[in-house]
């Protein structure tokens, strides 16, 4: 309990840290470098501290929670307020570009990135891994999120197709990444058992597909 006090503390410390040197370095005008880049400098800095602490007292423990907590509590809040502060007409009037990109791109980027990464493995030019486990890296990978470029775009006045082409992209492609990540995460867990393409892509459909519908279904009924 102590450890997890402890830990919330020092994680809403680092949120306002971000915020007051994003505030500081707007009212400055130092370009040099996005909120978004002093935001991970503050996470990078903190991760490596944690990592290089004796094991027995570490603060690395202060900053662990479960994957599920990440994808169940903090990433949705995160999606929601994308979502939330997207501008309506330039999304959907981009709308087939934005799905292309985003469904078809992200699946394909992952599926390149994952052989790129098992042919290297096997030509020993990296540490050889599994081509499931090769297939999750290119998940993880593949689902870009360009929030120092979209930080960039709000500066300069860029063209608003160009920014929702961008931002719509990085909305949407977390659902299919996530989605191919937990499929390839189950194909893993279950290497043991008989399993054919189908099963994988009923799998991969069930998630992606039910995640969707649920989310269409609660926001028409909220718009109701």
């Amino acid at each position: 309990q102590q450890a997890a006090g402890v830990g919330i503390l020092l994680q809403i410390m680092m949120l306002v840290l971000s915020f007051v040197l994003g505030h500081v370095l707007r009212r400055r005008r130092f370009y040099y470098l996005p909120e978004a880049s002093a935001s991970l400098l503050i996470g990078l800095v903190v991760g490596m501290l944690a990592n290089v602490s004796n094991t027995e007292t570490s603060i690395r423990s202060w900053f662990n929670f479960h994957e599920e907590f990440f994808l169940l509590f903090l990433l949705p809040p995160i999606i929601f307020q994308s979502g939330f502060s997207l501008q309506p007409k330039p999304f959907f009037s981009n709308f087939g570009a934005i799905v292309t990109f985003a469904i078809f791109g992200t699946f394909i980027a992952s599926v390149v990135t994952g052989i790129l990464v098992y042919l290297a493995g096997a030509t020993f030019l990296i540490y050889r891994l599994p081509f499931v486990e090769c297939l999750m890296f290119g998940a993880l990978i593949s689902a870009t999120d360009p929030v120092t470029v979209l930080s960039i775009f709000q500066e300069l006045g860029t063209d608003v197709n160009l920014y929702a082409l961008v931002f719509g992209e990085s909305v949407l492609n977390d659902a299919i990444a996530i989605s191919l990540y937990r499929t390839m995460s189950m194909v893993r867990s279950h290497m043991s058992s008989d399993q054919n393409f189908f099963v994988i892509v009923f799998r991969f459909l069930e998630t992606f597909v039910g995640s969707m519908s649920a989310g269409v279904g609660v926001g028409f009924t909220s718009a109701l």
